[in-house]
């Protein structure tokens, strides 16, 4: 018995003056051969450092580290170790926290079989340089707590994590300065902040993971410039991103220049809250978005400081406090936009000019809308706008301009009209061609698609225009009725809207009164009837003969156009001149058009020229030399 004692005494002592030795020697110059002449028996080849440095209790420091592996061995400049009092627990040995510093792997990152044979509490990696898959990173640093490796492949591991990296370059693109506070995991990660740079604007944010995709949160993106356009963008960070975002909780856009399809915005301020990005505008659920910018420019036309609010529910969109400085004038409107149509509560409009003297001046007219189905404006007011086209002929203007729209509906199910409301117009001038109009005023209403012409009294420069009319236009038969008169209407544009074998100029007196039915041509062709008195004054006729030119000034007294059902009847009437014999007569029906006559017959002398006003024809008929010969 005191024979054991003493071995087990003496195993102790052994024991302890061994560690007593291994202790001692941490401190002195022969640790690290002996750490080095230990590991190349424990794991030959397979391990090496030149140096080895010790701090009480169990924090270790290797220089210049290379470790093999089965692929590329892997080299750092400096290894920390942390060991755990607990060295090895469930087949793996235990520690506590290791820093790897140092290193570049230019050939790909190394699997992770190495340290997936650890349990390590923390993981730090600094001034990391690595080439992987055409990712491309600059100064990477990390550090994880109780990183977890699900597979070899999987080179960032799940935990607690911070990230920051120098750059991280892909596919031409760089993110510069990044930095991740991040609780990595398997599923329901959040990002608690990140920032980065890309193409010069600074990125931050947070981010949560849910079952269908991540949430960004609190997100501001700032001083961004992009050239590309947004709706197509092809960026490879965006295209690896956009599968996994999935909702927008809240984001910012401040002092940033972004394309948006044919719209480029300038110092952009932009609000987004609660917007799910897989789903259309119209599938979204209380969602919300301001925007404020320094100018916009779309199809040519420049908006200058628009602002406005959206809010969004299902189906509908709720459009507030939208304003802008445009065409030197100013609109202000709020309303609702479904995909059925558009329901405005107010529109104003001050100031504006707009000109077209080029055809791109109409780019904005003919950029791709969408159908617009439905539009209906509670009120609108446009005040002194002024309009301008001189693309082609006959040029025209508005001057002046004032429109006054009460509860009017303007577009139903694609048809452009008057259904419903009250419309007033005036202009302080109009003109078209050498048509001129000062103080003129259109008055309307209607009530489901019954149309009313109410007033229609345009002053001319030597006369007026004055008019009333009626039109169901959504009835079957779309019944209609006219009553005009007007007096001093120059007839010097009649030939840029009726192609006519002379040129005829005059003032024109007119009497009409018609009615009919527009349900469709046979319905008007059946039911046209009315009457129309016109005399003529002050006129001229411009004729050309096998001759000459001929200028032939005229009057005409006393001409009536009588329709009856579809047909049309020109008395004989005669055209009044110095040495002038004319006459103005025809007949049509208005079933067979073609077979029509209006004819003008102009005898001069011995010959007779015959003008088809329908046909824009003209022939010369020649008398006989006798007859010729007897003309005075």
């Amino acid at each position: 018995m005191k024979k054991l004692l003493a071995l087990g005494v003496g195993l102790v002592a052994l024991l302890l003056a061994l560690t007593l030795v291994a202790f001692g020697i941490m401190h002195t110059r022969y640790l690290t051969p002996s750490a080095q002449w230990l590991t190349e028996h424990l794991w030959p080849e397979k391990l090496t450092f030149s140096e080895l440095d010790y701090e009480y209790p169990l924090h270790f420091r290797l220089h210049n580290v290379t470790l093999e592996t089965s692929a590329n061995p892997l080299s750092f400049q400096q290894v920390d170790i942390w060991l755990s009092p607990q060295l090895f627990h469930q087949d793996k040995w235990v520690i506590d926290s290791v820093l790897l510093d140092g290193a570049n792997f230019s050939d790909g990152l190394p699997d992770n079989d190495f340290l997936a044979q650890l349990q390590l509490n923390q993981l730090a990696l600094h001034n990391i340089d690595f080439a992987n898959h055409g990712l491309i990173a600059r100064g990477v640093n990390l550090q994880v707590k109780k990183p977890i490796w699900n597979n070899a492949k999987q080179w960032l591991p799940y935990g607690e994590l911070q990230l920051s990296a120098e750059q991280f370059y892909w596919q031409g693109e760089a993110l510069n300065n990044v930095l991740i506070d991040a609780d990595y995991k398997a599923q329901d990660s959040t990002v608690y902040g990140a920032s980065f740079q890309w193409r010069g604007g600074e990125f931050s944010g947070q981010a949560e993971q849910y079952p269908a995709g991540w949430s960004l949160v609190n997100v501001t993106i700032s001083k961004l410039d992009m050239k590309d356009d947004l709706s197509t963008l092809s960026a490879p960070w965006w295209q690896l991103a956009k599968p996994y975002l999935h909702h927008i909780n809240s984001l910012d856009v401040l002092s940033s220049n972004l394309q948006l399809g044919e719209t480029k915005l300038t110092n952009l301020e932009l609000s987004l809250e609660n917007l799910t990005i897989d789903h259309s505008l119209w599938q979204q659920d209380s969602g919300y978005l301001s925007l404020n910018a320094e100018s916009a420019d779309w199809h040519g036309l420049q908006w200058i400081e628009p602002t406005f609010k959206l809010e969004f529910r299902p189906g509908n969109i709720t459009i507030s406090d939208f304003a802008t400085e445009l065409l030197q004038g100013s609109i202000q409107l709020s309303g609702d936009i479904q995909p059925s149509g558009i329901h405005l509560h107010q529109l104003t409009a001050r100031g504006i000019k707009w000109f077209a003297e080029q055809q791109q001046d109409w780019a904005w007219l003919d950029s791709d809308l969408p159908a617009l189905k439905n539009l209906t404006i509670d009120q609108w007011d446009l005040n002194n706008l002024q309009l301008i086209q001189l693309t082609h002929k006959p040029f025209w203007q508005l001057s002046g301009l004032n429109v006054e729209g009460r509860n009017t509906e303007l577009n139903r199910d694609g048809r452009w009209g008057l259904w419903n409301g009250k419309l007033s117009i005036s202009a302080n001038s109009a003109s078209i061609g050498s048509l001129v109009s000062s103080q003129g005023v259109v008055e309307m209403s209607s009530k489901e698609a019954h149309w009313q012409l109410e007033r229609a009294f345009l002053p001319l420069e030597n006369g007026y225009v004055d008019a009333t009319a009626n039109w169901a236009f959504d009835a079957a038969s779309a019944p209609w009725n006219v009553n005009l008169h007007a007096d001093g209407v120059p007839l010097t544009q009649l030939g840029q809207w009726l192609p006519l074998p002379l040129k005829v100029d005059a003032l024109a007196e007119i009497d009409l009164a018609a009615d009919g039915l527009a349900g469709d041509y046979p319905m008007l062709a059946h039911s046209l009837s009315g009457e129309l008195n016109l005399n003529l004054r002050d006129g001229t006729l411009v004729m050309k003969n096998s001759d000459a030119l001929v200028v032939q000034p005229f009057s005409l007294d006393g001409l009536r156009l009588n329709a009856d059902r579809g047909r049309l009847s020109l008395h004989e009437t005669p055209l009044s001149g110095p040495t002038l014999n004319a006459r103005l007569h025809g007949d049509i029906d208005l079933v067979e058009p073609k077979q029509g006559m209006l004819e003008l017959e102009v005898t001069q002398r011995c010959d007779t020229q015959h003008f088809d006003l329908l046909r824009n024809q003209q022939r010369e008929e020649k008398g006989s030399d006798k007859a010729c010969v007897l003309a005075p």
